[in-house]
């Protein structure tokens, strides 16, 4: 299997996160640091995607996470989490119910397929999946162990996270994680388009409710599950780019 080198990216003393990595389709993973607990954003694609990220948390001498977030249901950003020990784990209820619903798949490739043409899983995720389990029995799904259904504030310590559900083209699941002790918001992917049709699209009105949605948080930095660091003004120019129907 290919070895990935990523380096855990510094923002402030209390905000980190480890990048994401496109060829195998790693999310990326954020890290609150409280006084009283510390706080993983999404759990990444796998046990290495975990282990590189623990790796990194101890090469720069900051503590492991209590606490763990998921922005929504897809594979990147959620099969990390049963290789978390020691972990509580909040998500929505509706990503709750789709990972649950993960952990009755099979894992053949006729499996596989199968959902890809009855529309309950990703084209995209077929080869990357592929690429980070070609052993399918090393595939582990867990939920998260604590469940809200519009919003959830957690307090670290000297900082909290508030997590939302918001409308969104992307899954309808998503939930972004907002510190506003840093004016910084996570997004996971709640920004991207719906993957499911076979030309990704963004929906018209969702995307404008997003739009609307995001403009209510007073933040400056944005961490997204698949690009590095961006600003508020860097993430509304895109925003306004996509192309609706």
């Amino acid at each position: 299997m290919e070895k990935i080198d990523l380096k855990l990216i510094k923002v402030s003393d209390r905000l980190y996160y480890l990048p994401h990595y496109e060829k195998n389709d790693w999310c990326t993973i954020g890290l609150v640091i409280g006084d009283d607990h510390t706080l993983m954003l999404d759990s990444g694609a796998s046990g290495r995607h975990v282990e590189m990220f623990m790796q990194q948390l101890a090469e720069n001498g900051l503590p492991a996470p209590d606490l763990c977030v998921l922005t929504h249901w897809h594979w990147d950003h959620t099969y990390g989490l049963a290789h978390l020990k020691n972990v509580t784990s909040f998500a929505t209820k509706r990503t709750n119910e789709l990972i649950r619903k993960m952990q009755s798949w099979g894992w053949s490739d006729r499996e596989m397929k199968k959902r890809i043409e009855t529309g309950e899983d990703l084209a995209f995720s077929y080869p990357h999946i592929n690429d980070e389990y070609p052993d399918k029995s090393l595939i582990k799904i867990a939920p998260a162990t604590v469940e809200y259904t519009d919003k959830l504030t957690i307090d670290l310590g000297g900082v909290t996270v508030k997590l939302k559900a918001v409308e969104n083209s992307h899954s309808y699941d998503c939930a972004v994680a907002y510190i506003p002790e840093e004016k910084c918001i996570f997004l996971g992917d709640i920004h991207y388009e719906d993957l499911l049709p076979e030309k990704p699209v963004y929906y018209a009105d969702s995307h404008n409710k997003l739009i609307s949605a995001l403009r209510k948080f007073d933040f400056d930095k944005v961490l997204s599950g698949h690009q590095m660091l961006m600003n508020n003004v860097e993430l509304f120019a895109q925003l306004a780019g996509v192309e609706t129907v």
